[in-house]
């Protein structure tokens, strides 16, 4: 059974180190790089634990399982987790429709991965397209490889939801997965190929979503749970072109670096793809427990911010409202 090794060195003075959670989709990928772990019986959640690298390492454990919602009610205290609820709620029933076209392909997607004999007809596509692609990439595969990484790179800078320590963690993933993806060879293994449309099909059929109307009408433990089908696939997905997440977390080395009253900063080192990835994760204490300091302020600024908009709605809803006859 692997475990996290926790350190705990003479504790410096200074300072801690000082977005929200709930973006969870497009921050999935980051998520799981960012946490860290060891593989243990998950236990009932009351509070997050008692001490910074244990909470660290339970957040770790509920992303190890693909359990979203236990990493979303490990993020924030619970009387923060309830507001998400009905802020989610909120959300919902004001979101803009959808956009047809855009549901429209989700449906032919969806349709295409959990038909009968998906495997084979997607298989049958793409074999053709991966024997042109590996004629044809030559030279260019690390000139693009170069490129897309240096676009990454501009795009963690260039975002304000990300904390200076998410950003240097992001650098370091960066700088690792550039090299791990100049080997072109692996992108054109026909044996690869096919087990990732098998995690793909898979995935498709678990997640059982055929309609985006339908993602968009579930209340939030509901879509969490989707959202762990989805990051359990990415992860198998990732297995099948040679990053085993997993692996690289049973090797993680966690420590508290800096404590002072509520705060505290720990470091997270891994191994990735032959490199050595650090970074720091601020917590904070509330109600005995400790919990990411990002989740905390992201959820801060979204009440804040949905509270105005409530107010500001409330304001010009005399302005509309018509005369009595």
């Amino acid at each position: 059974m692997p475990s996290v090794t926790l350190v705990r060195p003479p504790l410096p003075t200074g300072p801690a180190v000082p977005n929200r959670w709930i973006r969870l989709l497009p921050l999935v990928g980051l998520l799981v790089l960012l946490a860290v772990g060891c593989r243990r019986e998950p236990e009932a959640i009351e509070g997050a634990p008692p001490e910074p690298v244990e909470a660290v390492a339970a957040l770790a454990d509920a992303l190890r399982d693909g359990d979203l919602e236990r990493f979303a009610r490990l993020s924030v205290p619970p009387a923060m987790y309830a507001e998400q609820q009905a802020l989610w709620r909120r959300e919902l029933s004001t979101a803009a429709p959808l956009d047809p076209a855009e549901a429209e392909r989700w449906r032919d997607a969806m349709a295409l991965l959990t038909a009968p004999e998906a495997e084979a007809a997607l298989w049958a596509k793409a074999e053709p397209r991966l024997k042109d692609l590996e004629q044809q990439i030559g030279p260019k595969w690390d000139i693009g490889v170069t490129m897309m990484a240096g676009f990454a790179t501009a795009a963690v800078e260039a975002n304000a939801t990300l904390s200076e320590p998410e950003k240097a963690h992001a650098r370091g993933l960066i700088d690792a997965v550039q090299t791990w993806a100049g080997d072109r060879a692996r992108f054109t293994d026909p044996a690869r190929a096919k087990q990732a449309i098998g995690v793909a099909v898979r995935t498709a059929r678990v997640l059982d979503l055929p309609d985006l109307d339908v993602l968009r009408g579930l209340e939030l433990e509901a879509a969490l749970a989707k959202g762990g089908v989805a990051f359990r696939g990415a992860k198998s997905l990732a297995a099948a072109y040679g990053v085993d997440v997993d692996a690289a977390l049973s090797k993680m080395q966690a420590e508290t670096i800096a404590l002072e009253g509520d705060r505290a900063t720990v470091r997270v080192r891994y191994p990735l793809l032959g490199r050595t990835v650090e970074f720091e994760q601020p917590m904070v204490r509330i109600d005995g427990g400790w919990y990411r300091a990002d989740a905390v302020e992201s959820h801060r600024a979204a009440m804040a911010e949905a509270t105005a908009s409530a107010s500001a709605d409330a304001t010009a809803a005399p302005a509309t409202t018509p005369p009595a006859p």
